[in-house]
């Protein structure tokens, strides 16, 4: 209630006891600060935080905790136990040390960006301009640009940095490919995500496994490390 001493007998309205029961009975029972609190929290994606976002990502089928799967390391034969974990140069990368888990909670502003994207996602015609909009808003920012390209890249190949040139190089172990006359020209049933910044793991996953970006069946996703002057 606004104003309660409109409410309140005349013959009332000065006794201090009464109008401060009425008073903190109003404060208690009043729900303008709870609407308020849950239009920033819950009901607008723009400003919810925690539970509420939790909320939202369930409304668009997307899930703060990601599984991020373990990058397989360069090895050689002998260090294989049997599960394939010894990868060659072209597989696997340099060991930096394994997590303890593999589970990874986003933070509120990262699974802001993923919610967007997987609505984005949901109503998406699977078309490059979407599938574009939909990279750039959930890894744009900060100077990083990534967008996705049509069949095998046809440059940027495995080499070493003295064959840098202005504007492209050559790529490291996890991001370049071997050359070979098969690698001219594009490729069918593949696509590329050119990104100017080394992903994580964490960003392959959300790519991969986080249903936020629309991929064809049986379309095989490559990685390519571009440099933009």
């Amino acid at each position: 209630m606004i104003d309660i001493r409109e409410t309140i007998l005349a013959q009332y309205a000065n006794s201090p006891a009464l109008t401060g029961i009425i008073g903190y009975f109003n404060a208690a029972i009043d729900p303008q600060n709870l609407i308020e609190t849950f239009q920033q929290r819950v009901w607008n994606p723009l400003t919810a935080t925690g539970w509420g976002l939790d909320v939202w990502g369930r409304i668009v089928g997307a899930q703060r905790v990601q599984k991020v799967s373990q990058p397989q390391f360069i090895g050689f034969d002998e260090a294989d136990d049997g599960t394939n974990s010894a990868r060659p140069f072209e597989d696997g990368v340099f060991y930096t040390g394994k997590s303890i888990t593999e589970n990874y909670a986003l933070t509120d502003e990262a699974f802001r960006r993923l919610i967007f994207a997987k609505a984005a996602a949901n109503i998406s015609n699977g078309s490059i301009a979407q599938s574009n909009a939909i990279l750039m808003r959930l890894f744009g920012g900060d100077d990083k640009v990534i967008y996705l390209s049509e069949g095998t890249p046809a440059d940027d190949y495995l080499g070493f940095t003295e064959a840098h040139g202005p504007t492209k190089g050559p790529q490291t172990f996890e991001n370049g490919i071997f050359f070979g006359d098969s690698s001219l020209g594009s490729a069918n049933g593949t696509m590329t995500i050119c990104h100017n910044w080394d992903l994580s793991p964490l960003d392959v996953t959300l790519i991969h496994q986080s249903g936020a970006l629309p991929r064809p069946a049986g379309v095989h996703i490559l990685y390519q490390r571009v440099y933009i002057p």
